[in-house]
């Protein structure tokens, strides 16, 4: 097996789903499926788009960003964005 580096590689929104109930500091909630550029899918929040421009063959990039603070502690993890 042969590691791969994915966070400077496009992707794009296979699916996606909006979710109006789930907790997030900026609903609504926004999670994708991606395909990156040369293969490789992952499931992720979407971030930096309104929910009205997302769209499945919508081009996105990955991005290491806050996921939550609890007692203090910042978490982080990838979050898709749109690439403009």
């Amino acid at each position: 097996m042969t590691e791969e580096r994915l966070d400077g590689t496009p992707a794009t929104v296979v699916t996606y789903t909006v979710d109006h109930l789930g907790f997030t500091p900026h609903p609504p909630l926004i999670l994708a499926v991606i395909e990156f550029d040369g293969g490789g899918r992952f499931r992720c929040e979407l971030t930096d788009a309104a929910e009205e421009e997302v769209h499945a063959g919508m081009r996105v990039t990955m991005s290491f960003r806050r996921l939550l603070t609890a007692d203090g502690v910042h978490n982080y993890f990838w979050k898709a964005r749109p690439v403009r």
